[in-house]
Parts: structure tokens; C-alpha cells; sequence
């Protein structure tokens, strides 16, 4: 039976938590509001983490 290690740092645990935060911010967002919002955090306009 394989033992799972302890991460310092989980990749999945990590994007998971940046996808929840971008759904509560783009919630109310119309369709052009979040191709503008995702185009400023691509450019590094906006910070999410």
C-alpha cells in the first residue's frame, strides 16, 4: 500500500481555492464583465491570491 507524503505546497488544494475566489467575484458579472475581469488579472491589473 503506497503512503501519501505530506505537500508543503498542493497544486490542486491551490488552484481549487484561486477558482473559488474567482466564481465569488464574477457571480454578478455579465458575460463582457468577465472576459474584462479575466483579461485584467491575465495582464496583472488584478491580484486574486
Amino acid at each position: 500500500m503506497k503512503t501519501k507524503n505530506k505537500k508543503k505546497f498542493d497544486t490542486v488544494n491551490f488552484f481549487r481555492l484561486i477558482k473559488e475566489k474567482l466564481a465569488e467575484k464574477m457571480s454578478d458579472m455579465t458575460l463582457e464583465e468577465q472576459r474584462e475581469f479575466l483579461k485584467k488579472v491575465r495582464e496583472g491589473k488584478i491580484k486574486i491570491a
